[in-house]
């Protein structure tokens, strides 16, 4: 089994600092919501947001083949809902950044 990636910008803000600016944003849209559809997203990101239906159809798809969604099909489309709740999200990537620092450093 391969190395899995880790996404990492520390100067990013907020949940971007562990994933990239779209996929935090609809992360944070699916905590938020508790729930939410394509077409959902695609609302609450508003007229001002760039993004294609397939592109945000495209990026639910893979946050929830990492395991962060959960998928259900819900007649034609498909009901995204958080598979790990921010806190624990958070949780586990500042410990991952921890244990990397510890390994890294002279003791």
């Amino acid at each position: 089994m391969g190395k899995k990636s880790f996404y990492f910008d520390p100067y990013a803000g907020g949940t971007a600092v562990f994933m990239g600016p779209t996929e935090a944003r609809l992360m944070d849209l699916a905590w938020e919501k508790k729930s939410l559809t394509v077409k959902e997203a695609l609302f609450y990101l508003g007229r001002k947001s760039d993004l294609a239906y397939t592109t945000v159809m495209t990026i639910l798809g893979r946050l929830a083949d990492k395991g962060l969604l959960k998928k259900t099909r819900d007649g034609r489309q498909f009901v995204y809902t958080p598979a790990i709740d921010k806190a624990e999200f958070l949780k586990q990537r500042i410990r991952i950044v921890n244990t990397c620092l510890r390994n890294n450093f002279p003791k």
